[in-house]
């Protein structure tokens, strides 16, 4: 067996060998983004954020399935495991381009849908919504107020005609029990958070899609290191075997 040959099938079984952890680790990133956004989904309207990861997690089943098949492949190689290995490979590589692909091209809407997402959210805030939950927690987890700061509670529409100037509690400085005194005094740092969620919310999404990005350029050079490594197999297994014979033909190949 060549040297070309036996690193080809020794760094095809290290490539299945890595598909098995990174399944693990994209099954982690997927699920990590889906529960970043499930306590925003009706605050920032910005779903695209879950396509890339979506993708994600459905390479990452694929890329389970494909390590099996490219250390059998490898072992064997065999022709036909060699060709649906590429196949895999190559439907895994498209998908990971179309997911940097995705993250890339919405990063700029994800500030409008942010942004757009907080200010209803903030206009529809009264104690039976949705979106009054949901706000509560963005703010006393992200210490933030308001959209852009904690002024913009002053003119939303349902909370303003009955809050007297003031903020909601969640807005309130982490350890203090803020008295309606102080959630008026909303320019105070001492009580109430100065920075706007939107800032801080807009920095998860990027940081997610980023995150995904980095992630589908990395595997898809390994990708790439897999495919060339099966097509060097499948054509080596091409060539004839020749055996030398013992007895009086010694020497002699057939």
């Amino acid at each position: 067996m060549s040297g070309c040959t036996m690193t080809s099938k020794v760094g095809l079984m290290v490539i299945g060998l890595i598909f098995w952890a990174v399944t693990a680790g994209l099954f982690f990133v997927g699920g990590w983004v889906f529960n970043s956004y499930k306590h925003f989904d009706e605050i920032a309207e910005a779903n695209f954020t879950l396509i890339p990861a979506s993708i994600i997690i459905a390479v990452g089943v694929l890329m389970f399935i494909v390590g099996i098949v490219a250390c059998i492949a490898a072992f064997k190689e065999n022709k036909c495991l060699l060709a649906v290995l590429f196949s895999f490979m190559l439907v895994i590589l498209t998908a990971l381009v179309t997911s940097g692909s995705l993250g890339y091209a919405f990063r700029k809407d994800v500030s409008n849908a942010v942004e757009s997402g907080l200010d209803k959210a903030i206009n529809a805030y009264h104690p039976n919504s949705t979106q009054k939950d949901q706000l509560d927690y963005l703010q006393t987890n992200l210490k933030c107020c308001g959209v852009n700061n904690a002024s913009d509670w002053i003119n939303a529409k349902n909370w303003a005609p009955t809050a007297n100037k003031s903020v909601p509690k969640s807005c309130c400085v982490s350890g203090i029990n803020c008295t309606l005194a102080q959630r008026k005094m909303y320019n105070d740092p001492k009580y109430i958070y100065q920075q706007g969620c939107y800032e801080k919310l807009e920095h998860i999404f990027m940081y997610n899609l980023g995150y995904i990005a980095g992630i589908a350029v990395g595997l898809a050079v390994i990708m790439c290191l897999g495919m060339i490594c099966s097509c060097i197999l499948f054509c080596r297994s091409k060539e004839v075997r020749y055996e030398a014979l013992g007895g009086q033909y010694s020497g002699l190949r057939v």
